[in-house]
C-alpha cells in the first residue's frame, strides 16, 4: 500500500514538474515576441522609410490600413501591425501615416 502511494505521489510529481517547464517555456517565448515586437514598433513610429513588409531576424511583420466609423460620417484611421516570431503572433496598432507628423 505505501509503494502505491509513493508511486502516486512521484507520478503526480514528475506531471507538475513537467507541466510548470512547458508554462516557462510559453512564457519566454512570449517575452521574446513581446520584445521583438516592440522593436519592429519603434522603427515604425521613428523611421520614415520602414517597408509595409518584410523580415529581419527571423521577425516577420506586415501593416495594413483599416478604419473604424466613430461618429456619422467621421472615421478613425490607422495602421494594423502584425507581427510574427516562431509559431507567435501580435497585433499593435499604428496611428494612420496620413495624421503623423
Amino acid at each position: 500500500m505505501a509503494v502505491a502511494i509513493v508511486g502516486l505521489v512521484t507520478t503526480g510529481g514528475f506531471r507538475l514538474i513537467s507541466l510548470s517547464l512547458r508554462t516557462l517555456n510559453d512564457v519566454r517565448a512570449e517575452r521574446d515576441l513581446i520584445d521583438r515586437a516592440q522593436k519592429v514598433y519603434l522603427e515604425f513610429q521613428t523611421k520614415e522609410d520602414m517597408s509595409d513588409s518584410g523580415e529581419k531576424d527571423g521577425v516577420k511583420w506586415s501593416v495594413a490600413t483599416d478604419s473604424v466609423p466613430v461618429f456619422n460620417d467621421l472615421e478613425l484611421s490607422f495602421r494594423r501591425l502584425t507581427v510574427e516570431y516562431g509559431d507567435r503572433e501580435m497585433v499593435l496598432y499604428l496611428p494612420d501615416a496620413a495624421e503623423k507628423k
